[in-house]
């Protein structure tokens, strides 16, 4: 799996730097193809080709103005070159024939006042969903533009004819490369954030039982200091150095695995949370800072080491364990201080236990 999402990463960058360079082609053919306009119309119909040359390529700069200052202040003075193309083209005198056609000023005024609406966007970009707005909102008028001079400024001669399809074709194509293009930064943007969000569930994961570990704890103690009462439970599991000891630490990790497994879903009560400490240790957090709420979970505790642990090779041990007690806010509104508290319970009721048995043997 990690194997297939490294290829898929590198496979999606790979295909990102492609369409960038694609999308440079694309700006240079339609440089060439402007330029080849130019050449052939008469001084208005190159007012207007100017603005064509000038509007796409600000299209196809635009997705990069967050590559850093230069490409920032390439796009702003492509911008404001635009907007002189637009003004030659309406207030020109040699236009003044050109643009005398019905409707015509009045569309490009109309779109002129929507390129002009850009600038503030323009000055203010700072993430790349504003790019993505205004090259969006710039791909849109570079099509309606381009629309217009097709249905109202059509060419006798079929060479041009099929020059101003071309520069159709380029602005579709632009628009379809520039879409991938974020399609696969937004892949690669989501793939790296499953990862982060993969590598953070591990690090609150013990591993070797499945269950949330010490880190995830403090995590747990802090957010709920925040929330409401709780009550923090430490357990010692009391003769598992005989496992180790006996059987070997492959059949203490087993031991671990099967406790670990019967705190999470044994205990009938789904108002808890459980957690390794390390070692022999665990933790178990009640969202309930009730006496008897804690006198059930104690039960719920004992019962869990019942029943004996199942090892490798037939063999059955038992385990007991030693718990601790602390309760928030009762006990104290300090995170350290309850675990001092809770470890210190603990190990009194350890001492008590060693000390029964040990009286328990002199009779």
């Amino acid at each position: 799996m990690k194997t297939f999402i490294s290829k898929s990463k590198k496979l999606l960058i790979v295909l990102s730097i492609l369409l960038i360079v694609a999308n440079f082609y694309i700006l240079s053919t339609t440089r060439e193809l402007t330029r080849s306009y130019t050449n052939s119309q008469n001084q208005a119909t190159w007012f207007l080709l100017q603005l064509s040359k000038e509007l796409s390529e600000l299209t196809a700069i635009t997705p990069y103005t967050l590559d850093g200052d230069a490409e920032y202040k390439k796009t702003w003075l492509k911008y404001e070159l635009t907007w002189s193309r637009f003004d030659i083209l309406l207030y020109n005198q040699e236009s003044h024939g050109f643009m005398s056609l019905e409707g015509a000023h009045d569309f490009f005024e109309s779109l002129f006042f929507r390129f002009q609406n850009l600038e503030e966007p323009f000055e203010n970009i700072k993430t790349q969903d504003d790019v993505l707005m205004i090259s969006e909102q710039l791909n849109q008028i570079y099509a309606d533009m381009i629309a217009y001079i097709n249905q109202n400024y059509r060419l006798k001669n079929h060479i041009h004819k099929e020059r101003m399809q071309q520069a159709q074709q380029i602005a579709n194509i632009q628009y379809i490369l520039m879409l991938l293009l974020f399609s696969c930064i937004g892949l690669v943007s989501y793939i790296y954030y499953q990862e982060s969000k993969h590598h953070k569930a591990l690090a609150f994961t013990d591993t070797l039982t499945g269950i949330s570990n010490r880190f995830s704890l403090f995590e747990a103690l802090n957010h709920k200091q925040k929330n409401q009462p709780f009550s923090l439970f430490l357990l010692d599991l009391n003769g598992f150095k005989a496992v180790n000891d006996s059987f070997g630490h492959q059949a203490g990790d087993e031991a671990l695995t099967q406790i670990a497994w019967r705190l999470r879903t044994k205990i009938p009560s789904k108002n808890h949370q459980v957690y390794r400490m390390g070692g022999d240790e665990f933790a178990l957090i009640l969202n309930s800072n009730s006496q008897e709420e804690i006198r059930k979970m104690n039960g719920f505790i004992e019962a869990c080491f019942e029943e004996p642990i199942h090892l490798k090779g037939g063999y059955n041990t038992r385990l007991g364990c030693s718990v601790g007690t602390s309760i928030y806010p009762d006990d104290s509104k300090e995170i350290n201080q309850l675990i001092s508290i809770a470890d210190h319970n603990m190990y009194q009721m350890k001492f008590a236990d060693t000390d029964r048995a040990r009286t328990e043997q002199k009779r």
